[in-house]
């Protein structure tokens, strides 16, 4: 009896079986699921726009002062909101990803992960996450590139005009569980056994930044996605790229929320910042070999 096309789609199959497949199969179950994402996410946008617009329109003025004056928070809140339903969509795809990792094909499932060396490997990842994220900002930032994409700004001007404690929620927890799921769960492990590491690694990174939607975010994303793939490998566990996404988010929002980046391209500003991104890039490098020197071989692959 033959599979239905979304079961065959959603059933993780191992690459011996994959190489049999030819390209246009391929292709179909590795974009796929992201299609059914993308679609069930821009539908459930919709309909939660919806009533709020229905609300907006017929309501009274203090309503409509209220929509006003939160209206990026709202949109917020809804992005979020869609973003969670489009997993759900998806949801069994994922978990099918995630957790057949190395780990737990190795018989590490039932492992502790959150012992001191453990909870140590995880915090020197949270801050090559930070530092890498921050030096790589600050050096985007110096191009000129975040002034001259009007894109960038846009999308700039939204996402800092949310509520603070929202912004935390969202960029924080929603959007890395979101994103992760998508394109490091189901992307990046299914194209590993489509192809190879390499053109996995690459090629979901590229799609990563390209999905941001301007340039500056592309680059920027497309560097971070390449870094979060290598560590998710590294960490063979899915709370790896998410961490590293959740923290490089956290930290670029509130030091945006709070200082902004408006004065980095002053000419007085120039060495100091230049300086500033140089050395947080090298912090990261030196976290970097520590973790791949004492954390990942007697910690991770134990």
């Amino acid at each position: 009896m033959k599979m239905s096309l979304w079961k065959t789609m959603g059933v993780r199959w191992e690459k011996e079986e994959l190489q049999k497949w030819s390209s246009l199969k391929k292709t179909a179950y590795l974009l796929l699921p992201l299609l059914v994402y993308f679609i069930v996410h821009d539908i459930a946008e919709v309909l939660l726009l919806f009533p709020l617009n229905m609300l907006f329109t017929t309501g009274g003025e203090r309503i409509c002062q209220f929509f006003s004056q939160y209206s990026d928070t709202i949109q917020g809140i809804v992005y979020g909101g869609a973003s969670l339903i489009g997993v759900a969509a998806i949801l069994s795809i994922v978990k099918g990803e995630i957790i057949v990792s190395a780990a737990y094909e190795n018989g590490d499932e039932e492992k502790r992960w959150l012992d001191e060396k453990k909870i140590r490997a995880y915090g020197f990842l949270a801050a090559f996450a930070f530092y890498i994220a921050t030096g790589i900002n600050i050096l985007v930032c110096l191009t000129g590139l975040t002034g001259s994409s009007e894109a960038y700004n846009k999308v700039h001007e939204m996402q800092y005009g949310v509520q603070f404690a929202v912004g935390l929620v969202l960029y924080g927890i929603i959007s890395p569980l979101a994103e992760e799921a998508v394109f490091r769960g189901v992307l990046y492990n299914r194209m590993k056994r489509c192809f190879n590491y390499k053109i996995a690694i690459l090629v979901s990174s590229l799609l990563f930044g390209i999905y941001h939607g301007n340039l500056v975010q592309a680059v920027y994303g497309s560097i971070l996605g390449l870094m979060i793939a290598y560590f998710y490998d590294q960490y063979q566990s899915f709370a790896a790229p998410v961490l590293f996404h959740a923290v490089a988010n956290v930290s670029m929002y509130v030091m945006n929320y709070q200082f902004g980046y408006d004065g980095m391209n002053r000419n007085e500003a120039l060495p100091i910042t230049l300086l500033v991104g140089i050395a947080c890039i090298a912090v990261a490098g030196g976290i970097f070999f520590y973790i791949k020197r004492k954390c990942l071989d007697k910690v991770i692959r134990e």
